[in-house]
């Protein structure tokens, strides 16, 4: 038998078009313990691992026995699946010691250390010192120390072992079909206090790098486990290069030793760029993203972004001119509905980002447009109350994060002030700012390789995002969500996670609706289900009214019916619908498909959740933006793919005729498909078509 190992698990990220390769957090700390102890230390990307939480059982089976385990809170909008995961983890090995930290866990330990909680501990801060101090007393036999650890940061990264890339050696083999993007830091800590950004509850305001010359080493040796060509290299940092002399060697280093990756992309500030930084930042290969925030000097006030605004908005200015003479790619990122937001200061950003962006013949810039989000551990978040007091905000969703429903939409969920509500802001961001991003897009300029496809599509997206259809959508959730609403919200939010069972309730007497939300409450558990609307649908609607009771019953239950005849139609689980559901996410007024009928339980959900402006057919129309084929085929055809209009998606499953299939979901960017695997189930087969069969039988 193996020795216990230290687990480390990152529970993955709810945006696909979001996911970095690389784990350089965990594996930092992975490194970090087997540099001063003979531990055995394995890591799992959720991310990358696909199956259901039976395979996750099986896999975690394999890699124990565990001396103790960590569960990455990184980020607010993953604290439910991380809790859930938690149960799930403590459910299997109860006595192992189970931690987490991260960014939302070193905001409010309190969230994940409570009576009842999975975990045993929370180390806000950085890790690496923690989890040594845990480490070496288990080996001694002794128990976690704490609760909650002392929040610690590394103050010198150069003590700090090498990035230890061999703990990620079970994805390395196919790390290049995994992803484009690869995540690396090179410093840690933010020295700023805007208002807004959860930077300071983990790092704190003291910034701190690996010396220059570490820097480049890492980059090095990074590139001895894989090609750096092969990937966008996403340097992670807070803020890149806050020290000019440190920012300069590093890039000096890179461009000496060639090591291009397809591009660098990092976040950084244009206070101090210089020509000679713009300049040096190109050759080096880089893309660079500034926090503009905004264009109004008295919302940079508000949001403690600088002392000085029209000096900041100045260099702004002067990074597009250089940028253009330079040939470096830059994104912009402006955030509207910060609390204290007008419409003075809304129409003063967007006429700076116009003059910023389009006064010239050419862009090599682009525009990021979010709203403004509630983020833990912010000084907004923390000082809710003055913000309500002197500019009239109100915030909905106080707690947002402890709800299943709808995070992203609840923590933008918001009135900026007493004279910009919810639907103010959604309407001026949207009619307003994009035909200025259509604008960039036909101006913009990019470096006449390969990798302009990467700042198309996001400007491509961007201004897909800003379309009419969208913004209707959002102001109509924003009015469901609110005609549901609490009396009082800020007490609904704060019992956000022990709500879900309530309207759940085991004790209402029809037998059909107690087994249809026992089969939800379920579902949320596990983490299959997480949206509100696809909730709703499985709540309003019951497979009982389309097929025998028996059948119903065994479907809520979690299993398929495979059909006596090979081809013959079957009745997916209740699993495999909610699974396929939160990846089509069909949205309200969108046009869908079930392309394999069956019974008419999917078309009732379907139903509801593009509501009475949707369409729901059986795939004769002509552009869909979601396609549902509950039946295994050998390959997913092109001219199926092909129906789908820009950002479309296509469920199914492919795979073999008599075992268990992937169930896979594929996205539409114009002529190319991103695919990801959801699950591995098995599922009748296809007959006719494209399918396995000619015919049933």
């Amino acid at each position: 038998m193996r020795d216990p190992c230290v687990l480390l698990i990152s529970p993955g990220i709810l945006k696909w078009t979001d996911m970095d390769f690389g784990l350089p957090h965990l594996v930092s700390v992975g490194g970090f313990l087997q540099h001063h102890l003979n531990i055995r230390v394995e890591i799992l990307d959720l991310n990358f691992e696909g199956g259901d939480h039976t395979q996750l059982a099986k896999t975690l089976e394999e890699l124990g026995p565990f001396l103790v385990a960590g569960i990455s809170c990184y980020s607010s909008f993953d604290y439910m699946r991380v809790m859930s995961l938690g149960r799930f983890f403590k459910t299997l090995y109860p006595d192992v010691p189970l931690v987490t930290g991260g960014y939302h866990a070193s905001a409010l330990p309190g969230d994940v250390i409570f009576d009842g909680s999975p975990f045993d501990a929370v180390i806000p801060g950085e890790g690496e010192q923690s989890m040594l101090q845990i480490v070496r007393g288990l080996l001694g036999g002794g128990r976690l120390e704490h609760q909650i650890y002392p929040k610690e940061v590394v103050p010198c990264m150069d003590e700090l072992p090498p990035y230890k890339w061999e703990l990620l050696e079970r994805y390395w083999p196919r790390a290049r079909d995994i992803g484009r993007k690869f995540q690396i830091y090179l410093s840690r800590g933010c020295p700023y206090h805007c208002t807004f950004c959860m930077e300071r509850s983990k790092s704190g305001y003291q910034w701190r790098a690996f010396s220059s010359e570490r820097a480049v080493d890492e980059l090095k040796r990074l590139s001895t486990f894989t090609p750096l060509e092969h990937w966008v290299i996403n340097l992670a940092d807070p803020l890149f290069g806050f020290k000019r002399s440190w920012r300069r060697e590093v890039l000096e280093g890179i461009i000496e030793n060639k090591l291009f990756p397809r591009q660098y992309w990092t976040l950084t500030r244009s206070d101090d760029l210089q020509e000679e930084d713009v300049e040096l930042l190109a050759r080096a290969r880089f893309s660079i993203g500034i926090g503009m925030e905004s264009g109004s000097p008295e919302m940079l006030g508000i949001m403690q972004k600088v002392v000085k605004p029209e000096r900041y908005l100045e260099a702004q200015l002067r990074l597009a001119r250089l940028s253009r003479k330079h040939g470096l790619n830059w994104a912009g990122n402006i955030i509207v509905g910060h609390p204290g937001e007008t419409l003075k200061t809304m129409t003063e950003t967007r006429d700076f980002a116009r003059e910023l962006f389009t006064s010239a013949s050419d862009t090599c810039g682009w525009l990021s447009l979010d709203p403004f989000r509630l983020y833990p551990g912010s000084h907004v978040h923390e000082n809710m109350d003055e913000y309500q007091a002197k500019y009239g905000t109100q915030f909905y969703h106080k707690r947002w994060w402890t709800s299943w429903y709808d995070g992203p939409f609840r923590a933008e969920h918001l009135d900026a002030s007493s004279s910009v509500d919810f639907e103010t802001r959604v309407r001026f961001m949207y009619e307003h700012f994009a035909p200025l991003m259509r604008d960039i897009l036909g101006k913009f300029r990019g470096q006449g390789r390969s990798v302009d496809r990467v700042f198309q599509r996001s400007l491509a997206e961007q201004t897909d995002l800003l379309s009419d259809r969208m913004r209707d959508v959002i102001i109509r959730k924003a009015k469901w969500t609110r005609e549901r609403l609490p009396a009082d919200p800020v007490d609904a939010a704060i019992s956000g996670a022990s709500m879900l069972s309530v309207p759940i309730g085991l004790h209402v007497k029809d037998p059909a609706i107690r087994a249809r939300e026992e089969a939800v409450r379920r579902l949320l558990e596990n983490g299959t289900l997480r949206s509100d609307r696809v909730i709703e649908a499985f709540l309003s609607v019951g497979p009982h009214e389309y097929m025998p009771e028996v059948r119903a019953r065994e479907m809520l239950r979690g299993k398929t019916e495979l059909p006596e005849v090979e081809g013959a139609p079957g009745v997916l689980s209740v699993d495999a619908y909610a699974i396929g559901l939160e990846a089509l996410n069909p949205g309200l007024g969108e046009c869908v498909s079930d392309l394999a009928p069956v019974n008419g339980y999917l078309g009732a959900l379907l139903k509801i959740l593009v509501g009475a402006e949707g369409v729901v057919d059986s795939g004769a129309t002509g552009a869909y933006d979601s396609l549902f084929l509950g039946a295994a085929m050998p390959l997913v055809p092109k001219r199926l793919l092909e129906k789908l209009r820009h950002q479309g998606r296509f469920v199914g499953f492919v795979g073999p005729r008599f075992r268990p299939q992937d169930m896979v979901c594929l996205t539409r960017h114009d002529d190319e498909w991103t695919e990801r695997l959801l699950a591995k189930v098995r599922v009748p087969v296809l007959a006719g078509p494209n399918g396995w069969l000619k015919k049933a039988g």
